[in-house]
């Protein structure tokens, strides 16, 4: 089909688009601080009942942005005293459009004056409807406010939009970890942390679900893990040092009120399934996960060089490693349910000394896809204890419970597994010791984090935000955003003393470009919105490069199309462009030709409207440029597979 086009085109050029072209101060300071925070955490385990150790290992997930006495997630950390909650914009947390920082800001403060203060004073009209409601029906208990413990409050904020990003208004557009590798300048890697420390923690957010320490060896659109670009490259010792800068910059950024759980340990670059389809398998032993996936998490934790450097936490993920724990089948255990292959690991030099100093260990999602099989591969239960037991009894400290009911189930019978979960440990912890130990010992390592991170003072001083004008402070970024833009172009054909007798384009060139177009909602209610519009290239080079600016462009050089236009007409094939017939007014007589009145000319029909794909085959003829703004392949998105359509043929 490409003969059919002429054959004067200068380039075809692929830029892949990571939201970027629109564009410290350790958590522990030192030994003593550890000590300390260590003896004022276990002065303080002493004083908690069971029920408020039990409820420190749980993050949760709620529904909505309401968080009064009378909602479910109140009575979570009220009466169940979760210890974390997660924002998730699924799960319709972030609302507002406009103010997106003062809704988020006012959300997280009432979680934490829930933790912190308890339950707001009835007013006198409650109290007169419960006196009167208590001579008809039993009023339900609430749990008396025991130590007052802040939430950890996290989200996940990779940058690239969604569906990795929660918070997507307000905030500074933040490219993705691949874009970030592709500079190769640590630095860079720091400044991206920076912002994204300092707009988190102003909003009140205190744990990030991040950065991914994957090593992502043989990149395919199509590579089992799914991790796209997820991931900082494929080198162990670069990912290591771009993870480091990235985590010394969010703490840096956050003032250390942010604590960072790189993620997915110990590394599943190599699986060949995704996540959330299934369990996972590398094939590597031990000495090969040291050598490769396991060297990025080396470097935060125990081989750090810097206090910055360090994260506070590592998220384990659900691989099964090969040569590690043996000939793997269906029934062996993803390495972070498998208690004998976490020990392990735990007990390598450099895991084992940052264990010492208080770092934890957070599950994945227990209500994830891949889990959910793992237990009953018939889709008829899901055995939420179960699952959340042997999670703790492998070696995690804290379990995310998002999705937690067979098939993701609705969130009332989510509610009700983490509710039914909390009761059957509190009654496990008084019956087994083994159980209580494990606990102690996670519990222990939690509260020392929360108190490192907001200086031994739970106050509700210390602890509230006042919210920052994210809208400026993300102006104030734009111009890092764009010079990591440019650093982070990667010419891969053809060379660069070519591309120099080729560019600029000239004033007479044409110049097409097809955008990836996606949309999504920051919530259910919200409405939609691109996440890269299908002008918006051509738009930022009429503003770098047009009349207002140098001259090298002119708008009527352009023509911008999505990637659902360019597949229709791959697709369909070339089409022709639609004549007008002419329309005659005549007197018709049987047997003889029409006769048109005096002076009168025939009427044409009103030129057809071309179609998107007519358009398209219209402009590639004249096309001296073609460019892709493309994401990764999405079976999901019919025309994701555009680009892949266009050089096939």
């Amino acid at each position: 089909m490409l003969n059919y086009w002429n054959s004067h085109w200068r380039m075809i050029l692929i830029l892949v688009i990571s939201s970027i072209l629109f564009a410290g101060l350790p958590v522990r300071e030192s030994e003593a601080q550890d000590e300390d925070s260590f003896a004022e955490a276990r002065a303080m385990l002493e004083q908690m009942t069971v029920e408020e150790r039990v409820g420190q290992l749980l993050m949760v997930s709620f529904q909505g942005d309401n968080a009064g006495a009378e909602s479910d997630i109140a009575d979570l950390i009220i009466n169940y005293k979760v210890g974390g909650a997660i924002l998730l914009a699924e799960n319709d947390n972030i609302t507002a459009l406009d103010d997106t920082a003062g809704q988020v800001v006012a959300l997280i403060n009432a979680l934490q004056s829930l933790a912190l203060l308890g339950p707001p004073e009835p007013s006198l009209e409650e109290i007169e409807g419960n006196l009167q409601l208590a001579t008809r029906v039993a009023l339900p208990t609430v749990a008396p406010l025991g130590i007052s413990i802040p939430l950890f409050i996290g989200t996940y904020h990779e940058g690239d939009g969604p569906p990795f990003t929660q918070i997507r208004n307000g905030t500074s557009q933040l490219p993705n970890q691949i874009a970030i590798g592709a500079t190769w300048m640590p630095e860079q890697s720091k400044a991206m942390g920076l912002i994204a420390g300092s707009e988190l923690s102003s909003l009140g957010i205190n744990l990030l679900f991040g950065p991914s320490l994957d090593v992502l060896e043989n990149p395919k659109p199509d590579n089992g893990a799914g991790l796209g670009g997820r991931t900082f490259g494929g080198d162990p010792y670069w990912v290591g040092v771009m993870g480091q800068s990235y985590i010394e910059g969010v703490h840096e950024g956050s003032d250390g009120r942010l604590a960072v759980i790189a993620k997915h340990f110990p590394g599943y670059g190599n699986s060949d399934r995704p996540l959330n389809e299934e369990i996972g398998t590398v094939s590597k032993t031990l000495d090969q996960l040291i050598d490769a996936e396991l060297k990025p998490f080396f470097a935060v934790t125990g081989a750090a060089t810097e206090p910055g450097y360090v994260a506070d936490g590592l998220m384990s993920t659900y691989v099964r490693y090969q040569g590690f724990q043996g000939n793997v089948g269906a029934a062996t255990a993803p390495v972070s349910f498998d208690p004998q292959a976490m020990d392990t690991l735990m007990k390598l030099p450099e895991i084992d000394d940052w264990r010492r100093e208080g770092g934890i260990i957070v599950s994945d999602s227990l209500g994830a896809p891949a889990i959910q099989r793992f237990y009953d591969d018939t889709g008829q239960e899901f055995p939420h204890r179960l699952v959340a037991k042997d999670a703790l009894l492998a070696g995690n400290d804290m379990m995310l419970l998002t999705d937690f009911a067979l098939g993701g189930g609705s969130y009332d019978e989510q509610l009700s597994n983490i509710k039914d979960t909390v009761v059957w440990f509190r009654e496990k912890y008084v019956t087994d010791q083994t159980f209580q130990q494990r606990i102690d010992d996670a519990v222990l390592r939690i509260l020392q984090s929360k108190l490192d991170m907001y200086g031994g003072d739970f106050d509700t001083r210390n602890v509230f935000v006042s919210g920052p004008d994210l809208e400026e402070a993300s102006d104030q970024y734009r111009a890092e955003m764009f010079d990591l833009a440019q650093n982070a172009i990667t010419l891969i054909s053809p060379s660069p003393a070519d591309l120099v007798e080729q560019l600029p384009p000239g004033l007479d060139d044409q110049i097409v470009i097809f955008t990836d177009l996606r949309t999504e909602q920051q919530c259910s209610e919200c409405p939609t919105q691109p996440w890269l519009a299908v002008d918006a290239l051509e738009q930022r080079m009429i503003a770098l490069y047009g009349p207002e600016a140098s001259g090298q462009v002119q708008q009527s050089q352009f023509d911008s199309f999505s990637f659902a236009d360019l597949r229709d007409y791959l697709i369909g094939g070339p089409q022709l462009l639609p004549q007008p017939e002419p329309v005659f007014t005549a007197t018709i007589t049987p047997g003889e030709s029409p006769v048109l009145p005096d002076g009168e000319t025939p009427t044409p029909t009103p030129t057809p409207t071309p179609s998107p794909a007519l358009l398209v085959q219209t402009a590639l003829a004249d096309a001296d440029w073609i460019i892709f703004a493309t994401l990764d392949p999405d079976p999901s998105y019919e025309s994701s597979d555009a680009l892949g359509r266009f050089l096939d043929q």
